[in-house]
């Protein structure tokens, strides 16, 4: 049995080995049991989100004016954490907290721990050097050694090219979206205000903006899961929105990514089904395969170099094969549109490399047109377009820059 923690200041802890992530963050939970103990992570969110859809726990659409599964991921961790503090505990545990986080937030965020951090002991646990609490003078190294160093550090990866489409007909030239003065806004709340976008077959966009401008939400009107998007001026793959479309015809040409996804996965498909139900968009596998599909999945995974994974239950991946997994059932069916929300999040360094290197060869390799959001750029990834949105009281507005210019210096 583990002896007691007797924590007397507050701590970085740097997780080398990302695997080990919950097995420490356990370990904390259980030797500090006779403190109170608020841990800020995704873990804890997704039992929240839970909790709301089994009770109808509203605690946080009071609170807020929104429900937690309905925020982004930034704004999920910002109201845990307001939330938690509120409840004063002796010892606060952040789980990769600023990976969540855009610029401003880092700072003020950043500013706000240091000082609740003279009143309760702070555990920083984090994965990327960026995000090291400096004003915390503590640091411990949290590392492994069983891993295989040289494969983990392997990133370029011996393929030929990617695996091909099932679809070889669903092509598209041209224009696949198109935005013209979009408005939008919840319980007269302006959220987006006068948006301009045009996405064009074969570019690779990075949104960003500040947590809470409304990225999300800008996504959520083009994959059909925003009943505001009607009435808009929104063309989709050559329709105008609202012509008498499916909710179905649209989604069978865009793969999504979300780190959201994750939540929604709780039965027991085993990584191949996940793959598999790519080609369904269905969450689980309930139609019977061809052998066809099978081999193309198959093909995938050994793309992504996790053909041994296949007969592994999803939900008991680590937190990086769990995306490589989603992003990989995005794609099977080389959708005209791949919108990858936030795909490097909580991950490590190097695994945020095989991420990066995952995601340019697709967008250099097929013609599957790519939007990418995040709120920091990661190193290495190269879009060829920027939306930036940016806060204001009527609601963000959106401007777009063409990173293939010699002069362009918007990457953020």
């Amino acid at each position: 049995m583990n002896k007691p923690l007797n924590i007397v200041e507050s701590l970085n802890i740097h997780i080398v080995n990302p695997e080990d992530r919950n097995l420490i963050i356990n370990n904390l939970a259980d030797r500090l049991d006779n403190k109170q103990v608020k841990i800020i992570s995704v873990k804890t969110i997704k039992k929240q989100i839970l909790e709301e859809q089994i009770h109808d726990f509203n605690f946080y659409l009071s609170k807020y004016g929104q429900s937690l599964e309905s925020m982004s991921s930034g704004e999920r961790m910002k109201a845990l954490f307001e939330s938690s503090v509120e409840k004063c505990p002796d010892i606060l545990i952040l789980d990769h907290f600023m990976e969540h986080l855009d610029q401003s937030s880092i700072l003020s965020y950043t500013n706000k721990i240091e000082t609740l951090s003279n009143k309760i002991l702070i555990i920083n646990i984090y994965t990327r050097q960026r995000d090291n609490l400096a004003f915390i003078h503590s640091t411990e190294r949290y590392s492994n050694n069983t891993i295989n160093s040289v494969l983990e550090n392997k990133i370029e990866k011996e393929h030929a090219q990617l695996p091909p489409s099932s679809n070889k007909g669903q092509t598209y030239d041209g224009e696949l979206v198109s935005f013209t003065n979009v408005n939008l806004a919840y319980k007269q709340k302006p959220i987006l205000q006068n948006i301009n976008w045009t996405i064009n077959t074969g570019e690779f966009w990075h949104l960003y903006g500040p947590n809470g401008t409304g990225k999300t939400s800008l996504l959520t009107m083009i994959t059909g899961d925003n009943h505001k998007a009607y009435g808009q001026d929104i063309r989709l793959f050559g329709m105008q929105k609202g012509s008498g479309e499916s909710i179905w015809h649209i989604k069978r040409k865009i793969g999504y990514f979300t780190s959201n996804m994750t939540f929604g996965f709780w039965r027991t498909q085993t990584v191949l089904e996940m793959v598999i139900s790519g080609f369904y968009d269905s969450i689980g596998l309930y139609t019977k395969p061809g052998d066809h599909r099978k081999k193309l999945a198959k093909d995938w995974l050994r793309y992504v170099e996790l053909e041994h994974l296949e007969k592994t239950q999803f939900i008991k991946l680590s937190l990086r094969h769990q995306r490589m997994v989603l992003i990989t059932r995005a794609m099977v069916k080389h959708p005209p549109l791949l919108i990858l929300d936030e795909p490097s999040v909580d991950l490590d360094e190097n695994s945020a490399l095989k991420m990066t290197h995952l995601i340019n060869k697709i967008a250099s390799e097929s013609h599957t047109t790519i939007i990418y959001v995040s709120h920091r750029l990661e190193e290495g990834i190269k879009p060829s377009h920027g939306l930036e949105l940016s806060p204001s009281p009527q609601g963000s507005t959106a401007h777009t820059y063409d990173y293939r210019e010699k002069d362009s210096n918007h990457i953020k």
